[in-house]
């Protein structure tokens, strides 16, 4: 039996890591934290953001209640109950996205530059790597291994405070602080998340003290969660080129 304190940076960590570094080395990301970018082109990124992330962040809380409620049903009872109560934290995070999209049109609207409507942007079609990110969670619930919602919530929270965090600062220095009041749902996210990412990782832990031939099913949810979150910031950042 492994150690629980150690079996995540045994069996999962390394094998993520693939999957970590692909993200942090896309274009995309790269042109985000540049701190050399157009203000402008930072602000047209965050308002895609906002307006096309609603898609991704309406349906969280369903998504872990229904993962939970799989989990239960395959006999993971611990973890089930662990993920129903994590999911009451996600509750209308979404309303933050809209509220952010409206607020940084008002702004942006204020310039010179072409006039954006909010409820236009709102009303858009998911992009192909919001559908990516929709299908994937979808797919885990219903499928053999619905304990990977744990290691997709735990790679995608674990972004709040790594890539969010380095995002929020070349916005505050490239757009000025200002613009970080018009950011509340990467502002809870940084700041909840951290919290969230402590919980996750305790509970791959205790999962994989128990079920060591989960690793790959952990895997490879939590790799596909980091690519199809990579292809909506690349989705982002070329509608805002």
């Amino acid at each position: 039996m492994h150690a629980v304190q150690d079996v995540v940076a045994e069996l999962y960590d390394p094998i993520i890591q693939d999957a970590r570094s692909r993200y942090v080395s896309t274009n995309a990301y790269r042109q985000l934290l540049d701190p050399g970018a157009s203000p402008v082109f930072l602000d047209r990124f965050l308002i895609e953001f906002c307006s096309m992330g609603v898609h991704m962040t309406e349906p969280v809380e369903r998504w872990i209640r229904a993962a939970g409620r799989r989990c239960s049903e395959l006999g993971l009872q611990s973890l089930g109950e662990a993920l129903d109560r994590h999911a009451e934290h996600e509750a209308d995070h979404h309303l933050m996205m809209v509220d952010d999209t409206r607020a940084l049109i008002a702004i942006w609207n204020g310039t010179s530059r072409a006039r954006l409507v909010a409820d236009e942007l709102l009303e858009r079609p998911p992009s192909p790597g919001c559908r990516a990110y929709i299908a994937l969670h979808e797919e885990t619930i219903v499928s053999l291994a619905p304990w990977g919602q744990l290691a997709i919530e735990y790679e995608i929270e674990r972004l709040s405070i790594t890539a969010g965090r380095a995002l929020m600062s070349n916005v505050a220095s490239v757009c000025g602080t200002d613009r970080i009041k018009s950011l509340s749902f990467l502002t809870d996210h940084i700041a909840l998340d951290e919290g969230h990412t402590v919980f996750n990782r305790r509970q791959l832990n205790s999962l994989l003290a128990a079920h060591s031939d989960y690793a790959e099913d952990l895997v490879r949810s939590g790799s596909a969660a980091l690519d199809a979150h990579a292809e909506f910031i690349s989705d982002c950042v070329a509608a805002a080129s």
